[in-house]
């Protein structure tokens, strides 16, 4: 039996040299010999949870290169499932490097949310025929159509409203059945550093062993899911694919990358590299237990609000085992009414427990209506449920450790006519928990209504000190006085007054009271920094506003208010 695959690390990198020659999988790659070793584990063993390897992806050029290696260096199959996929450079890269591994007599299946992902259906009827071996499938489309009607799309929202709500949120993608990679990214620019304007703070996890071929099936049981259509079986892509009146792309060239990934290209065929980058930073991971949903969620009633889904069962039983502390990280902070009485829960059980929370600030945030249901309810979060909120900011000081890269996104920026000032800037997209110092969640689950009930998800839970320690270490990094402001209520003359007209406001079902008793808090320099329900809190820091990072009453302040005020009924479907 295999105890312990990183002590292997030299070895097979040296033995996969001449893995090319052998048709294993990912052969040509460093990380061939590392995942047969794995696979041969698993037939020891027999337990998929135990040896595996995990490799924790925070940057976010790192997460492309890994991914265009593994393609490139693919043998029989590669699974990809996404909730986003758009017509821009990196959408358009990994369309390229998908289209030649099927070119290279792999397998290569396809399944994407159609709801918010590009509409083309050329696009689309290009990639349906580009090759026998790549086939693609569309998660709940509109009206059995690539881009709908305005018509027919409301139509259908209104005739199915639950099957139109009900969207794949998962983010998968697997190799050879023996490496996978999930979390938060999707296929876009901002996912992975190149945006100009805006780019996510996100992560994601590659797992190694044999636990991939649970995941592998997860994908399976959505491909043949009876509401993952075929592009062909789409009635505009078809009528498209049978004039044959769209364009085909024939060299990479014609993909137009824009020389974005001249330096990704090197490393991606740099064995070395790959090597340093990514294997080095292998863990061995004592457990690692793969979550997912089933396709179209367990859902109940007309909204499919009650009863909850696999994936979400499994997370309350994780907070329920908390003792001492919870840290979450999550681009949205929505708490259900169901949510609120798990976190109540661990509340009485355990009433000294800490539960940190890293989200969004109004400032940086890319969902304003999710924001004012947090911004409307963050009062009851601080004094019902504890919570010790920490809102990210849209410049943090460490921009330039989250992206190295930054000052050439300003210069290419700048050369579209966007001034410096406006961009790009940092919104946070990770979704991760770590309980106790002992064990990690890190997936596609995001704290609101919408995973709880409604988007089907993916995560890993991994039981091990070391990438324990890893997530804790970032996250507690995107929370320091730099980097985030904290929510605290404020001191005012008339607190107990305005939380008990807030409070009154809040639970009937248009909120007009305009004053929150929380703010935001930056720390005031040469002051330690404290948790706002420290004793001093108020010594050393100080109130910048409910909104900072924004000048004057902006638009965006005002549609934000709106909903607040009148988004109440709106909340579980966030």
């Amino acid at each position: 039996m295999i105890h312990s695959l990183r002590a292997l690390i030299p070895f097979l990198f040296v033995a996969s040299v001449s893995a090319a020659e052998i048709d294993g999988p990912l052969s040509g790659s460093p990380f061939s010999a590392i995942a047969q070793a794995a696979n041969r584990s698993d037939s020891e063993v027999g337990d998929r949870q135990r040896n595996n390897s995990v490799i924790i992806l925070n940057d976010g050029r790192d997460a492309l290169l890994l991914r265009v290696h593994l393609i490139r260096n693919a043998r029989r199959s590669i699974n990809l499932q996404t909730f986003i996929w758009q017509n821009d450079e990196c959408g358009r890269l990994i369309m390229y490097e998908l289209i030649e591994a099927a070119k290279r007599g792999v397998e290569v299946r396809i399944i994407v949310d159609h709801f918010v992902s590009d509409k083309d259906p050329d696009i689309v009827a290009f990639l349906a025929t580009a090759h026998p071996n790549l086939k693609v499938k569309h998660y709940r489309p509109g009206a059995d159509r690539i881009r709908p009607s305005k018509l027919r799309a409301l139509a259908g929202t209104i005739l199915f409203f639950q099957d139109t709500n009900q969207r794949m949120h998962n983010k998968i993608i697997t190799f050879d059945d023996s490496v996978a990679i999930l979390g938060g990214r999707n296929y876009e620019n901002p996912y992975y550093g190149y945006s100009t304007e805006f780019n996510f703070k996100d992560r994601d996890v590659a797992v190694i062993g044999p636990l991939v071929p649970s995941i592998a099936e997860s994908f399976d049981e959505f491909w043949a899911y009876k509401h993952s259509v075929s592009s062909t079986d789409l009635k505009d892509v078809s009528k498209i694919i049978d004039k044959g009146s769209f364009r085909r792309y024939e060299t990479r060239e014609e993909f137009f990358f824009n020389g974005l990934f001249d330096e990704l290209e090197r490393l991606a065929a740099d064995s070395a590299a790959i090597q340093e980058k990514f294997l080095g930073k292998l863990i061995e991971a004592d457990k690692v237990e793969f979550l997912s949903d089933v396709p179209g969620k367990k859902r109940r009633g007309w909204l499919g609000f009650r009863g909850e889904a696999r994936h979400t069962r499994r997370l309350i039983e994780f907070v329920g085992e908390v003792k001492s502390s919870l840290i979450i990280q999550s681009p949205y902070l929505v708490v259900s009414k169901k949510a609120k009485k798990v976190f109540l829960g661990l509340r009485k059980r355990n009433p000294d427990a800490v539960i940190t929370i890293s989200t969004n600030s109004f400032e940086a945030t890319d969902n304003i209506m999710a924001y004012s249901a947090n911004y409307r309810l963050r009062t009851s979060y601080i004094g019902d449920l504890g919570f010790r909120i920490y809102e990210f900011k849209a410049v943090p000081d460490d921009i330039l450790t989250y992206f190295p890269h930054h000052a050439e996104l300003q210069r290419r920026a700048r050369g579209k006519g966007q001034a410096e000032s406006e961009g790009p800037t940092v919104c946070l997209h990770a979704k991760s928990f770590v309980a106790d110092d002992r064990v990690a969640y890190i997936g596609s689950y995001n704290l609101d209504p919408r995973s709880g009930n409604l988007n089907t998800e993916v995560g890993l839970l991994i039981e091990d000190s070391e990438v324990v320690e890893a997530l804790n270490e970032n996250i507690l990094n995107d929370i320091k006085p730099g980097n985030s402001w904290v929510i605290a209520k404020r001191k005012t003359p008339l607190a107990g007054v305005n939380s008990l007209a807030e409070g009154i406001s809040g639970i009937s079902p248009v909120d007009l009271w305009p004053v929150k008793n929380t703010s935001s808090f930056e720390l005031i320099p040469g002051m330690e920094p404290v948790p706002p329900d420290h004793h001093r809190f108020n010594e050393r820091y100080r109130d910048v506003g409910s909104f900072p990072g924004e000048t004057g009453l902006t638009k965006k302040e005002i549609i934000m208010r709106i909903f607040k005020a009148v988004g109440k009924p709106a909340t579980p479907l966030l």
